[in-house]
């Protein structure tokens, strides 16, 4: 069979084809990929898959013969590995509202897809159909305000045509990407797939993956329960001394063991145990409270005064006893 200028074509012994942009006599012709670069090749290394409408309008000098699509048969590899697919959004140049969109396999497994627009229950089915182990598929060129926020289903069935193979039940994955990550160029980073920087979106995670992202969770998990009981509250933190309620906000008084706190975490802390009593006797017309911060650096002082003047300005303040706290108390009546 002639292939012409204009031609789809799959590369026998390598992963891709692309379109024949042009030829040279009858023993090499060159294969225009999704990437953009020309790639040389002798017919008998590939194989067509769709002839270009017209093509027998093309010269005798564009056309090379080669076999028929029907010889081509997939070279499956012995080594399963494990499945791995992904999206990946690539910025388009020239059109700067859209992105290409991009389905990777990373993995020896052919794989039957359908990504189809959810709206709640309902699919709108936009892309389908069969990629083969080891390929990329150029999908779409869309407008990033077409995909601003929606949510696609993509629904995957892993399998393999002619050796035995580990059996995986369908895989359903929801994506959405919003056009504010889509247009803002930092969101796309260089990656092993493509030429062009991308935003690559997991559908199938490798084990490695898997095991990244659950040791990371264990880990916060851990610091997390190691930070929560660190804390242990004291029970006494306040009297009452003359009808005037005494609030000690040292954060020793607060707490018994403070190993694993930052100033920022004991800053935080003793800020909430003032809105807690703030909050308490907000009803209480004319209680004074006289909460002790201590002098210090100031800073425990400083976010209190803050808090006061900004969320109880119908509250008055001052500074408590000097007699009986020096500078190191703030008196509210409420």
């Amino acid at each position: 069979m002639k292939i012409s200028v204009g031609d789809k074509v799959r590369f026998l012994n390598d992963v891709g084809g692309g379109v024949v942009s042009r030829t040279e006599s009858d023993k090499l012709l060159f294969v225009l990929d999704e990437d953009g670069f020309e790639i040389p090749a002798v017919p008998s290394d590939v194989v067509l898959v769709e002839k270009k409408a017209d093509s027998s309008n093309q010269g005798s000098s564009s056309s090379v013969s080669v076999e028929s699509d029907s010889s081509y048969e997939f070279e499956e590899s012995d080594d399963e590995g494990e499945p791995k697919l992904m999206l990946a959004y690539v910025r388009d140049m020239e059109l700067t509202g859209n992105v290409k969109l991009f389905l990777i396999n990373d993995s020896n497994f052919f794989a039957f897809y359908t990504i189809g627009r959810l709206n709640k229950t309902e699919v709108t089915n936009a892309y389908q159909g069969l990629i083969e182990p080891n390929t990329k598929i150029n999908l779409d060129n869309v407008a990033i305000n077409y995909i601003d926020g929606v949510e696609y289903e993509c629904q995957i069935m892993l399998f393999r045509k002619s050796v035995a193979y580990t059996s995986y039940p369908p895989i359903v994955e929801k994506v959405k990407q919003s056009g504010v990550k889509l247009l803002k160029g930092s969101s796309y980073i260089c990656n092993d797939y493509l030429q062009d920087k991308a935003i690559v979106v997991s559908l199938i995670k490798g084990s490695f993956e898997q095991k990244l992202e659950e040791l990371s969770a264990k880990d916060i998990k851990k610091v997390i329960r190691e930070k929560e009981s660190v804390p242990v509250k004291k029970k006494q933190v306040r009297k009452e001394n003359n009808g005037i309620l005494e609030v000690d906000l040292h954060i020793h008084e607060l707490l018994d063991d403070t190993r694993g706190l930052s100033n920022k975490d004991m800053l935080e802390y003793q800020m909430a145990k003032f809105y807690e009593v703030m909050n308490e006797n907000k009803n209480n017309k004319n209680k004074k409270i006289v909460f002790i911060h201590g002098k210090g650096n100031g800073v425990l002082k400083s976010e209190i005064l803050k808090s006061l003047s900004k969320k109880y300005t119908w509250h008055s303040y001052q500074d408590a006893s000097f007699k009986e706290y020096g500078y190191g108390a703030t008196m509210v009546t409420i």
